[in-house]
This record gives C-alpha cells, structure tokens and sequence, in this order.
C-alpha cells in the first residue's frame, strides 16, 4: 500500500467512535457464533488454526497481576508474529458484559476473545482475510497504532 493512502487512511479514523464499534463487531460475532471467549479456549484455537483469526480484543491488564500480564503479552506477541490486530479496551467487565456466558446470575470470564472470519463472506485476491466494515476499521486502527507507545485503549461503551 502506497504511504501516502495508508497515512490518510489513519487520518480518517475518528477514534472517539471505536467503542461502539468494537462493540457491535463483538456483538455481531457472537450471534453468527464466530467469537472464541477466555484465555484457554482462545489459545487452544490460535495453536490449531491461526489463519482464521481476524482480530484479538484484550482488556488492559490490571496492577498487580503478574500471571494474567505474562499470559496476556505471550498472547500479543504470537498474534505479532501471526499478524493478527490485537485491539486492547479499558474494560474486562464490560468485555464480559458483551461477550461472556449468562448463567444464573454471574457472566463467565472473557478476559480474551477472538474474531473469527466469516465463511460466508467472498475472498477477493486483494485481501488474505475477508473482513466486514466494522473489523476493516479496527484492523486500519491497529495498523495506524502500531509505533505509539504507550499502545491505545479503546474506551468500551457502557
């Protein structure tokens, strides 16, 4: 891609607005049953078919928690190396909220999920993995991010 259409590409995300699409992407994903929640079941999915993950969406990692930390960057760093966007989000409760298990009167933990592609969607030469709208955008956002330190949160809608 040419720096100068990729640069205005950046340009062109208003970020003010990715909660909400972070939100309706995990929404939708979860009704078409294409979203793979908690940290084991995410891993287990990663070591047999990475080329079917779309995106990765973490929460910020809390003060104090080393495990969940050292899991969380081994996580991002295979997801580096795999080039899968990783969206990080302020929020692991509202994560849960969106994505977790109902069961009576509790939400299972979603500390990781994963996007995966739409089988129904068409493959153009262009394009290694068919993405809707919405995960286009927050892939380009990953991509634009990619150098700012510290990396991006995303602010989740309540």
């Amino acid at each position: 891609m040419c720096v100068a259409k990729f640069n205005d590409k950046c340009k062109m995300i208003n970020r003010s607005k990715l909660g909400r699409a972070v939100h309706g992407m995990l929404t939708r994903a979860k009704v078409e049953k294409r979203l793979i929640s908690g940290l084991l079941p995410a891993i287990a999915y990663l070591e047999k078919s990475p080329e079917d993950v779309v995106i990765c969406v973490l929460p910020q990692s809390r003060p104090g928690d080393a495990t969940t930390h050292i899991q969380t960057v081994l996580l991002q760093a295979f997801c580096y190396e795999n080039y899968i966007p990783v969206i990080q989000v302020d929020s692991s409760e509202k994560l849960d909220s969106y994505c977790g298990e109902q069961t009576k009167g509790s939400i299972s933990g979603c500390n990781c999920v994963l996007i995966t592609k739409d089988p129904s969607m068409p493959v153009t030469p262009e394009e290694d993995i068919p993405m809707s709208p919405t995960e286009q955008i927050l892939a380009d956002f990953y991509e634009c991010t990619l150098e700012e330190f510290p990396r991006p949160v995303i602010e989740l809608p309540s």
